[in-house]
């Protein structure tokens, strides 16, 4: 495999498809173990679709040789000051969608958040109420199947239209 900083975001959307798909087919599964695959499923795509960003982020920053490659955080890559140190419009885009709540960017980085909280316990049921013991901790569902295929399609999108831009003609 080419040791090349593009590799790693194919990689990343490439297993991020992997991972959607195969949520979406544990969402659907009789199984008793659906329930469990699709929420691992669904933290690996999220996992994947964060990791992918980077990986643009990364990919934008050695296309203009700029020193951030060593930078493992989202969260400091997108920050306002990095894309007034660095101004391109890659990262000016990428910094507005992730700082935009109700963008694909925005819900990715939130679901990314909660799903790297510590779990909090639900409140407890009386004993009566359940004879069956389950969980005392709930899932988060703010990151949904759609969420995950409309980053994906937007991630893919806009990897696309960067490679575009740097190819010199």
């Amino acid at each position: 495999m080419a040791n090349e900083v593009y590799t790693r975001t194919n990689q990343a959307l490439h297993f991020a498809r992997m991972a959607i798909d195969a949520w979406y087919e544990a969402e659907n599964s009789n199984a008793l173990s659906a329930i469990t695959m699709a929420r691992y499923h669904r933290e690996h795509a999220l996992f994947h679709l964060h990791r992918g960003v980077l990986a643009v982020a990364h990919e934008v920053a050695d296309r203009y040789r700029w020193p951030l490659l060593e930078v493992r955080s989202l969260d400091v890559m997108l920050e306002p000051q990095t894309s007034e140190r660095f101004p391109g419009p890659e990262f000016a885009e990428l910094s507005e969608l992730a700082h935009a709540p109700d963008s694909w960017l925005g819900r990715l980085l939130r679901g990314w958040d909660i799903l790297n909280l510590p779990p909090r316990p639900e409140e407890a049921k009386a004993p009566a109420d359940d004879l069956i013991a389950v969980s005392a901790v709930k899932a988060s569902v703010d990151w949904s199947l759609d969420d995950a295929r409309e980053a994906h399609a937007a991630l893919t999108e806009r990897v696309a239209c960067y490679r575009e831009g740097m190819v010199e003609w």
